[in-house]
């Protein structure tokens, strides 16, 4: 068994600021240990020290706090728990607007620093103001650079799980033969994947040739508790693939089809040969400098009998919902998300995972809060002026406070385009911005 993963270390001590040194050594010490490199190590511990005295400061001042250190191979996350009765994190947006002659406007800088030197955020709150903030940092790997010669087309091929050699080939092979519209950004970094494969997070099946070289393969792995998403079958040799995809696929449902899983969703990479084995989800477009949009397509396969589930929507969402849910069989009670009056308090607070080199932002919201509207149009317009040209939304239908965003978004050009069965505490809804819309 590899020791290195699902390493994780604990410290549990009072959010007071005179023990801010104990917490950065702890979370500096525990980085370097889990492999990260020492720009990357001090980003975390940036944005430890800063998470730390808000906490001490604003949020649970002298509570007992606990943090976790974990080590995911291709990344170290800090997790904080507490306990609040009032949480204010607004500072966490990376849009947010200070005042730097304020002293309540400095100390959500320190927030602001904090969320823009992580890589993701979540943030879970749940019964009795039970609190849980995580941040990941990932490691930097070097880009794809060497260049592999195609395999010859198999007569026959042998199925097999790869060792971390293999899935570095195969992800040199995924890079060089796809554009990236058909394959996520972390298919860039060949040593990367084989981390994601070594720590779990993926399985990865190859198909060799009888040269033993790889002429196909796919990576899969748990998206939620019910779900699973893959990532191919890709094909490397010519033809439709049937064969070689076909005994990807199979193979990769013979693995998960006794689990708990309730669907496949694929994310890139079908072959067209293999498209009706699944429902289409639809598709999203990708936009670069110059050049027209191009389609990414969704698909959804059943592992096993959907047993139902409530979701939330509002206005224009609902009708749409109600097309995809009666096309995709799938059996949902639709409940209304209605305004009655009540006041909401707080801050709002919106996760964004950036990537540059795709022009790509994906939104997903963590707290609701009386500025709701007023948070989503900032960072639209933020991310619109900073050149992001590939602007996502995903809402969860299982969370009742999100149905607020949904006239927030469509006002705003964000349309509903793909739908994600129990993809989230129920189903994800990913909206689009439509470039053409002026906000």
């Amino acid at each position: 068994m590899d020791e290195t993963k699902n390493r994780s270390l604990h410290l549990r001590l009072d959010a007071r600021p005179p023990l801010l040194p104990v917490v950065t050594q702890f979370v500096e010490t525990t980085a370097t240990v889990f492999g990260l490199g020492k720009e990357e190590s001090l980003k975390l511990v940036l944005a430890t020290e800063e998470i730390f005295i808000s906490l001490c400061n604003a949020v649970c001042p002298g509570n007992i706090l606990e943090i976790d250190c974990q080590d995911g191979l291709y990344y170290t996350r800090v997790i904080f728990r507490f306990t609040a009765s009032d949480l204010n994190l607004r500072g966490l947006n990376i849009v947010s607007a200070v005042a730097y002659d304020r002293e309540c406007d400095l100390e959500e800088m320190g927030l602001m620093i904090a969320s823009r030197s992580v890589d993701r955020l979540h943030l879970t709150v749940e019964k009795g103001s039970r609190v849980s903030l995580a941040m990941t940092k990932e490691k930097a790997y070097p880009r794809m650079s060497e260049i592999i010669p195609p395999p010859e087309p198999p007569e026959t091929v042998v199925l097999e799980t790869p060792d971390p050699e293999g899935v570095k080939r195969f992800a040199l092979l995924v890079g060089q033969a796809y554009a990236e519209k058909d394959r996520p950004a972390f298919f860039d970094y060949p040593g990367k994947v084989a981390d994601m494969v070594a720590g779990g997070e993926f399985h990865c099946l190859a198909a060799m040739n009888p040269k033993r070289e790889i002429v196909g393969g796919i990576l899969f792995g748990d998206r939620s508790e019910r779900i699973i998403h893959s990532f191919g079958p890709y094909l490397f040799h010519g033809g439709d693939g049937r064969r070689t995809g076909g005994a990807l696929l199979e193979a990769c449902l013979g693995r998960i089809v006794r689990s708990k899983a309730l669907g496949l969703l694929s994310l890139s990479g079908l072959p067209p040969a293999l498209e009706g084995q699944f429902e289409p989800l639809g598709s999203l477009s990708y936009r670069v400098p110059g050049s027209d949009p191009v389609a990414r397509p969704f698909y959804f396969r059943h592992l096993h009998e959907d047993p139902g589930c409530e979701v939330w929507s509002r206005g224009e969402l609902t009708a749409w919902l109600e097309r995809q849910y009666d096309r995709l069989v799938l059996a949902r009670e639709i409940r209304t998300v209605r305004a009655m009056g009540e006041t909401r308090t707080g801050s709002s607070l919106l996760a964004a995972e950036l990537s540059r080199e795709r022009a790509e932002a994906v939104l997903r919201p963590l707290l609701p809060g009386a500025d709701l509207a007023a948070t989503v149009e900032r960072y639209i317009r933020f991310l619109t002026d900073d050149g992001f040209l590939n602007l996502f939304f995903e809402l969860d239908l299982g969370v009742p406070w999100q149905g607020e965003l949904i006239p927030i978004l469509m006002g705003h050009g964000l349309k509903p385009e793909i739908l994600l069965p129990f993809a989230g505490q129920a189903d994800l809804v990913i909206f689009q911005r439509d470039d053409a819309t002026e906000s």
